[in-house]
């Protein structure tokens, strides 16, 4: 590739990234990519969606049977995806146990309409 390319595609890239990931040079240091902004509709579509993902996912990998039930606590966070911090209740769907609490971590790229599950703890003692 040319160097005349790699050109283009350096600056492609970096304006691409600042009109869909509101990342530019011009905010310094600190953005507002770097807090978690709390998500006050638990029930909405979008946050079940990713806590039913993030369950799947865990079932998949530990090779256990958890359903899930709902978003009790959710904060989000924009970089390159959205980043879903969730606290979510489910229930082991081999046994008749109570449900318990986890807490899990979901990247979802919008450019690729796909998501990655990066963390899964719990249960956890609220």
């Amino acid at each position: 590739m040319s160097s005349n390319h790699t050109l283009l595609l350096t600056i492609l890239v970096f304006f691409l990234g600042s009109i869909f990931c509101n990342v530019s040079p011009a905010f310094g240091s600190k953005t507002h990519a770097d807090s978690w902004i709390p998500v006050k509709n638990l029930n909405g579509p979008k946050l079940v969606k990713i806590g039913k993902f993030a369950v799947g996912e865990h079932n998949n990998k530990a090779n256990s049977n958890l359903m899930f039930d709902k978003v009790v606590k959710a904060e989000i966070r924009q970089g390159y995806g959205i980043e879903y911090n969730l606290t979510i209740v489910a229930k082991d769907g081999a046994r008749n146990d109570k449900p318990k609490t986890y807490v899990t971590v979901v990247v979802y790229d919008q450019f690729m309409d796909s998501s990655h599950l990066v963390s899964f703890k719990g249960p956890i003692y609220v």
